[in-house]
């Protein structure tokens, strides 16, 4: 929990912007450099067409103009020389004619010759100006032909009416624009254009498409480096989960970015980490359910699986599992002698499946021994002998044992470190008493002490009487409150129901010990054996 709070901390403190914000910034900053490089060079473009359609336009004016221009001042010097030369022509028929009329011929013979001479220059410069004047005549008309243009339509008025604009066809088949200007004296003004719209449409619509394909282009290649900069560890990420999910849960996902892509690179690093751990506690988690099942199949080996019938007594045994696994167990051990049945409950320290096969270990040895009927010390001390060679230091078993002789109606006891006392209900006083010689644990010493420290003792059991043999489970049963059952709460157990037959005095201290319990879970198992003289 403290790993998880720690992690959304550092998330919720992860440096870095955005997706959104680092997409959004990089895209006005790269929209914004290349729409001002895109209008600056739109701009230059731009001026340059103007500029190149104004001076093609205005080469092309003076072009179409200044013929037509020296047409009409040619035409108009033709018009004033011819009527010069008219004049002229007139001006000397009349002086030809005044010389005629002063000088008549038939008059004074030493002016004839003279009269007739100035007479004939005078003729002679009248037909020279008259052919002057119809050299310039010839002239106007061939200079009539020199106009190479046709308007075409009505003129449209500009201003205040005094411009005119009127399109044009050329002699060569192209068209164009006159603009003229009529002026209060005098001949109109006028100007042609060539036709140079079509050339600037042209040009600026090569224009457009030249910008607009290096914006496209240069806004193609600032999207992929956007893209590759959001995107890039988002791919890694890819990566990294693809590996992690193919099996590989110690690879390791490098947060090399800020803000989500960050935040989220550590959360799968978290992620892949927690089921790297997840799977190691499932596969501990399976260890330890084949464990438990192995433990569990051992513990019901362990447990008898039928009753001895003994004529005169009742024998009978109740076990309660645990929600763990002990190697606790109970057991009957027929001797070879006749109407003779060992009684045994051993708790070993261990738990699990190391606890269940030393109590299983520890059950053969006894069965093996206590079997041959032979002398009781002798055969605790060689089993304690085996059990101590083949146990590891540290794992102990304890043992309360009763050998019953039917015969004699007399059972033998011997303890081997078990803490629980034999109990004895009798039924002449309806009272408990308890049975407990000295021992040690079974493995702890490999002989001497244990061979010291163990004692028998002997039990009668009158008719009506009960043993019981318990473990430790219980008496420590507890209830949610955590209070133990103890051994004073089993004495007053066993000495309530130890008069019932055996089945129903094993029936009343389950329901007993259950009630106790209750939904509070037991830590040990509950091994009880018991048989009472009918």
């Amino acid at each position: 929990m403290a790993a998880r709070r720690k992690g959304a901390a550092e998330e919720r403190g992860s440096s870095g912007l955005p997706i959104w914000m680092r997409f959004t910034l990089s895209m006005t900053i790269a929209l914004t450099v290349v729409s001002s490089a895109a209008g600056f060079l739109l701009y230059k473009s731009a001026r340059q067409v103007s500029a190149n359609v104004q001076q093609a336009t205005m080469v092309g004016a003076t072009e179409l103009t200044a013929p037509v221009v020296q047409a009409t001042v040619e035409r108009q010097r033709a018009v004033a020389e011819r009527e010069l030369y008219f004049a002229l022509e007139q001006q000397a028929a009349k002086d030809a004619a005044a010389t005629a009329k002063e000088f008549p011929e038939g008059g004074d013979s030493r002016y004839e010759s003279l009269r007739r001479a100035f007479q004939n220059y005078q003729y002679g410069l009248r037909d020279a100006y008259r052919a002057q004047r119809e050299q310039r005549e010839q002239r106007y008309k061939e200079l009539g032909a020199v106009e190479s243009w046709k308007q075409v339509g009505k003129a449209t008025e500009h201003a205040s009416g005094a411009v005119l604009e009127a399109s044009v066809t050329y002699a060569d088949g192209s068209s164009g624009v006159i603009f003229k200007h009529q002026g209060r004296e005098g001949a109109p003004v006028f100007l042609l254009l060539p036709d140079t719209a079509q050339v600037a449409d042209r040009s600026l619509l090569g224009l457009v498409i030249g910008v607009t394909f290096v914006i496209i282009l240069v806004g193609a290649m600032v999207s992929v480096w956007v893209a590759n900069q959001v995107s890039g560890p988002i791919t890694r990420i890819v990566e990294d989960v693809r590996a992690i999910a193919g099996g590989d849960l110690g690879h390791r996902v490098v947060a090399d970015a800020g803000g989500e892509v960050g935040t989220l690179a550590r959360a799968i690093d978290r992620m892949t980490k927690s089921l790297a751990e997840a799977r190691d506690n499932e596969v501990e988690l399976e260890v330890r359910q084949r464990e438990l099942q192995v433990a569990s199949e051992v513990r019901e080996q362990l447990l008898p699986q039928s009753t001895p019938k003994l004529p005169g007594y009742e024998l009978g045994h109740l076990h309660l599992a645990s929600s763990g696994l002990c190697g606790d167990l109970l057991d009957y051990v027929e001797a070879g002698a006749p109407a003779t049945v060992g009684l045994l409950v051993c708790e070993v320290s261990g738990k699990g499946l190391p606890g269940a096969i030393v109590g299983a270990t520890a059950r053969s040895y006894l069965r093996s021994k206590l079997a041959d009927g032979g002398d009781l010390k002798a055969a605790l001390s060689s089993a304690n002998r085996a059990l101590a060679r083949d146990v590891r230091r540290g794992m102990a078993v304890t043992s309360l044992f009763a050998s019953l002789d039917a015969t004699q109606g007399i059972a033998t006891v011997a303890c081997s470190g078990h803490k629980v006392p034999l109990v004895r209900f009798t039924a002449e006083d309806r009272k408990v008493r308890v049975v407990h010689p000295e021992g040690i644990a079974l493995g702890f010493d490999k002989g001497p002490v244990f061979d010291s420290k163990l004692e028998l003792a002997l039990v009668p059991v009158e008719r009506g009487d009960r043993l019981v043999l318990v473990n430790s489970g219980a008496v420590t049963v507890a209830n949610a409150e955590g209070a133990e059952l103890g051994e004073k709460g089993l004495y007053a157990l066993v000495m309530k129901y130890g008069a019932l037959p055996t089945d129903q005095f094993l029936s009343k201290l389950r329901e007993a010990l259950l009630a106790h319990a209750g939904d509070a879970p037991r830590e040990r198992d509950i091994s009880i054996v018991t048989v009472s003289r009918t």
